[in-house]
């Protein structure tokens, strides 16, 4: 008797639970709906496709590529010290910016390995024009446009590079740490 009582007791706690469960998955499946495609918009509208990657921008607001973070590598330009760059003046005085950069590569570009083993043989040569190419474009501007709007000179770096090497194997430029005087 005890049995069955135990028995009856277990079922009906179990049906409830059923019930209770199939009005909780009711209730919030329609609001699970809603954040998803909340998150979709804003995914959208800050660039970035389903599985993660982030495009790059060739600096017109349009992007030229798509290459996952999994595909892309990176390599320090300038050493531990940076690239030191005299800025363009306007007030009579001179500025400087030391800058610690890194150029992104696209590990499946077709001239990947051509031009990674150039940037990283001994000799140095084409580290020495990705420097170059960086200083020569960070010297035309002046420390308030470095300071106000760096996106842009990030991306006139990034065409530089792209000048330099292709566009396939250049994704961009990027500045990890900016010291301006």
């Amino acid at each position: 008797m005890k049995k069955s009582l135990l028995t009856m007791v277990t079922l009906a706690l179990v049906l409830i639970n059923l019930l209770l469960t199939a009005i909780l998955a009711v209730a919030i499946l329609p609001e699970v709906k809603n954040v998803n495609s909340l998150v979709s918009k804003v995914a959208s509208a800050i660039d970035l496709d389903q599985n993660g990657s982030a495009t790059a921008s060739n600096g017109e607001g349009n992007s030229d590529q798509k290459v996952s973070i999994a595909d892309q590598t990176m390599i320090a330009i300038g050493g531990d010290d940076g690239l030191t760059i005299n800025l363009k003046s306007t007030d009579g005085k001179n500025h400087v910016a030391v800058i610690k950069a890194q150029l992104i590569m696209n590990s499946k570009a077709k001239s990947y390995k051509v031009n990674y083993a150039a940037l990283t043989n001994e000799s140095g040569s084409a580290a020495g024009q990705v420097s170059q190419a960086i200083q020569q474009t960070v010297s035309q501007y002046t420390v308030t446009q470095m300071q106000n709007n760096q996106q842009t000179v990030i991306d006139a770096c990034t065409k530089a590079e792209q000048k330099l090497f292709d566009k396939d194997f250049v994704v961009g430029v990027s500045f990890t740490n900016v010291i301006y005087q």
